[in-house]
């Protein structure tokens, strides 16, 4: 395992690709301590249709100093029976315990009474509040309000999943990177006026690390700073839950969220970061620990494993439509990234050993996928999975200098391109090729890199013998499963001209749809005989409001692994081979 890179000075600081790394691989040039989060059941599993009225807990009514619920009111990873419910008190007297309760109901007009539970919570906790609320019923809309000191949250909405045998279509939102210095939440407020959502998918950078004037100037950062200890992380979440288009969609929808590089610094890995200097900004280990303990505090996320913050790749069913794996392809068991562009004379993108996810998530992530009984498997994946393609090359050659001369050389070393063996260990299982069984109707969802990219997934694209692992673009035979990348909430796009888009796509006939300009969310619909991903785009990041636009719809038919266009979009035509 290599070292983390020396940082690059604060002025060059821009994460993703640039413009410059883009043309430069096409070859044209250009001049964990203490203070656990407080998680307690909320009722019991057997007591759904009778509870205990706790709405007169003298702690919840009697003041006893002055608190605010400036930050509002989240849920999220709902599952049949159950959902977290989180908020964040704001006391007058930091040094006090904070008592309240939280009430649950089945109306918005808060008369159909559920539920209620006790909590306290401390300046351990940052003063936030984290319930498990369980004893619900399946596949049911619930509201719920927090009370301390006299004071209440506002009404938040929820819903459980459906239950095993529950085969019913569902509707995601689906988002990722929203830097606030780069403008306004408006495809969050967008979202939020939908009613058709079952639950919102955020595939990371809900955060961004840096500070003021060195990555975008529209609004401006709390604290000021590059966020790097314990107190920054917890300040940065704050202000983001302040923010009120992210307050609306939290209050409409349960969110299941996943974090990326940026919720702890850019182009972070498990021994280190690109921004991160070891001493000068303190211990890696410290530092992501900070990161990983305030994602814990301020996020309504469970634990897959209990206290263990470090570890947070999990499984969220939703009855036997859906079963979603939400990965951790940064900082639990990842190597240092891959140069970018790769250099495919390194060897070091093909390693055998190297790994984006580790044998643990691997075996998580496939054995899970195996003994699903859903009929679509969902996987919320940070880092784009398909090939970006800068050179073909022979199929799966040997990892040896002379191999990696004939090989795909890919464009980005952060992403799976530069982790291909491990990538091509997952191909392999999905095909069935490992000895165990095929895996059918599986959909990447991935943000990153602030884009809108369809493709299908396959060994290599331009071996067009799809029965030794190439594939036929037109018919997309040698499809193992497909990828939906969607575009940033604001953070910006690719500087790049459509000329260098479509030189990608001569060499790169899996993907099927590119879009390197638009902000906004997508909508993945799921039912029985397709899978349908919608993009929408907003009008404006740079003042509040707008308008918004339907960009891009594309399916998956129930059994087919491939990309079905469902309209013709200019960016895409460039030729038959495409598969448009």
């Amino acid at each position: 395992m290599s070292g983390p890179r020396r940082k690059r000075s604060r002025i060059q600081k821009r994460p993703g690709i640039t413009r410059r790394s883009f043309l430069k691989g096409l070859g044209i040039g250009t001049a964990s301590v203490g203070g656990l989060s407080l998680l307690q059941g909320c009722g019991s599993d057997n007591d759904s249709t009778t509870a205990t009225d706790n709405r007169t807990t003298p702690s919840d009514n009697t003041p006893t100093q002055n608190v605010q619920f400036l930050h509002s009111i989240a849920s999220g990873d709902p599952a049949f029976d159950s959902v977290v419910l989180w908020t964040r008190i704001t006391p007058e007297n930091t040094n006090r315990t904070v008592a309240g309760r939280v009430d649950v109901f089945k109306d918005e007009a808060l008369t159909m009474f559920v539920k209620s539970m006790d909590f306290q919570t401390t300046a351990a906790q940052d003063f936030t509040v984290k319930l498990i609320c369980n004893g619900l019923e399946q596949d049911t809309v619930y509201f719920y309000q927090f009370r301390s000191n006299g004071k209440t949250s506002p009404v938040g909405r929820t819903r459980t999943t459906p239950a095993a045998g529950n085969k019913r279509p569902l509707n995601f939102g689906v988002v990722s990177c929203s830097s606030l210095a780069h403008g306004f939440f408006n495809a969050y407020a967008k979202l939020a006026e939908r009613d058709d959502i079952d639950a919102i998918i955020h595939l990371g950078d809900y955060i961004y690390e840096y500070g003021n004037g060195q990555y975008g100037n529209v609004r401006e950062y709390e604290p000021a700073t590059e966020i790097i200890t314990l107190s920054d992380y917890r300040t940065r979440h704050a202000q983001y839950k302040r923010d009120e288009d992210l307050q609306k969609l939290h209050q409409r929808f349960p969110f299941i969220t996943i974090w990326d590089d940026h919720e702890s610094t850019n182009n972070s890995y498990r021994d280190g970061a690109e921004n991160h200097t070891e001493g000068a900004e303190g211990v890696w280990e410290e530092r992501k620990g900070f990161a990983q303990r305030a994602y814990d505090e301020w996020m309504p996320i469970r634990l897959p494993e209990p206290g263990n913050r470090a570890k947070i790749f999990r499984r969220v069913q939703f009855g036997d439509m859906v079963d979603m794996f939400m990965l951790d392809t940064r900082l639990f068991d990842r190597d240092l990234e891959a140069a970018t562009p790769i250099n495919p004379t390194d060897g070091v993108s093909s390693q055998p050993d190297r790994t984006m996810i580790g044998e643990e998530q691997y075996n998580f992530l496939i054995n899970g996928m195996r003994a699903s009984q859903a009929q679509w498997k969902l996987i919320g994946n940070q880092v784009v999975f398909h090939q970006w393609i800068i050179k073909p090359g022979l199929n799966n050659p040997a990892p040896a200098q002379l191999g990696e001369l004939l090989a795909p050389s890919g464009l980005n070393g952060d992403a799976w391109d530069g982790y291909s063996a491990e990538r091509q260990r997952i191909i392999n299982a999905l095909r069935g090729d490992d000895g165990g069984e095929a895996i059918n109707n599986v959909v990447i969802l991935t943000g990153d890199v602030h884009t809108a990219w369809v493709a299908d997934i396959t060994d290599n694209p331009n071996q067009p013998i799809d029965a030794v692992g190439g594939y036929n673009p037109i018919t997309g035979q040698g499809s193992v499963a497909t990828e939906f990348v969607v575009t940033s909430v604001t953070s910006p796009g690719l500087d790049l001209p459509n000329q260098i888009i479509q030189a990608i796509r001569l060499t790169s006939p899996h993907i099927k749809h590119v879009n390197v300009t638009e902000r906004g969310y997508s909508v993945l619909r799921v039912a029985e005989d397709k899978t349908t991903c919608e993009y929408w785009a907003v009008s404006t990041i740079l003042e509040r409001g707008g308008s918004e636009t339907l960009s891009a719809t594309f399916e998956v038919a129930d059994g087919a692994n491939r990309i079905t266009p469902q309209g013709i979009y200019p960016v895409d035509v460039v030729t038959g081979l495409l598969g448009v």
